[in-house]
């Protein structure tokens, strides 16, 4: 039995590659890689579309399917990559701020990257995908395949190892 939602491929597409590719971005810090990994995640969601259940939403299917397709590309290739902070414009908010400004908040965001890239791999799941993707506890759960309570700790010892990080950071 296919899923009740009568979205297209295209629909689907459209409405969520963006998310996706952005999530295996912050993951693999290598725009082509994540624009890669983003194709392989939705070949895979088509081709098993039809036998999607509807046992949880589209959004956390395709988020699983993209973390599946991040591990493996992760075992392959342990090659751990720094962004460059220019590398993905397109990502960033479209709202129009002073230029001094967007660069300040770039720099941060490299800095905050760059502390996140440091934290253990669960932390760095959950945090990415709490607070960059902004998925609930019950979605981050249903994507990694863990109990809430394992999210809810993860996610709290992540944010401490983080601060901490930050925290110690030479001004």
């Amino acid at each position: 039995m296919a899923h009740n939602n009568k979205q297209t491929i295209e629909e689907l597409y459209r409405e969520y590659y963006h998310d996706i590719m952005y999530y295996l971005y912050r993951r693999t810090h290598q725009l082509e890689t994540a624009k890669d990994l983003a194709q392989d995640t939705f070949l895979k969601a088509f081709a098993g579309l039809e036998s999607f259940r509807g046992h949880s939403s589209i959004k956390t299917w395709l988020y699983t399917i993209a973390h599946h397709t991040f591990i493996n590309w992760y075992r392959k290739d342990k090659k751990i990559q720094f962004s460059d902070v220019a590398a993905c414009g397109d990502m960033e908010q479209h709202t129009f701020e002073m230029p001094e400004r967007h660069l300040a908040n770039a720099i941060m965001q490299e800095e905050l990257k760059h502390h996140i890239d440091r934290l253990k791999e669960d932390y760095q799941t959950v945090l990415i995908l709490r607070e960059f993707q902004e998925l609930s506890y019950e979605e981050i759960a249903e994507v990694l395949n863990w109990k809430l309570s394992k999210v809810k700790t993860n996610l709290h010892r992540a944010r401490l190892e983080l601060k901490k990080s930050l925290e110690g950071r030479e001004v």
